[in-house]
């Protein structure tokens, strides 16, 4: 099992890596082909949403366990 450390190190690099590619589709520098996958503003703003709760939820974690 992972140790809380590790789980923060791998958050980090996949959160990183996940805002760099909303931000170049935002951009046009990246394009999507889908049929059936919401790619619309509303989907990218619920993952940036979601990406912000988490990054919470581990400080708060953090703060805890300090």
């Amino acid at each position: 099992m992972e140790t809380p450390a590790e789980i923060r190190e791998r958050w980090a690099y996949l959160r990183d890596l996940l805002i760099e590619q909303l931000s170049r589709f935002e951009s046009g520098a990246l394009r999507i082909h889908t049929a059936d996958v919401d790619v619309s503003a509303a989907a990218i703003a619920k993952l940036k949403k979601n990406i912000r709760d988490f990054d919470e939820l581990i400080a708060r974690s953090d703060a805890r366990n300090s």
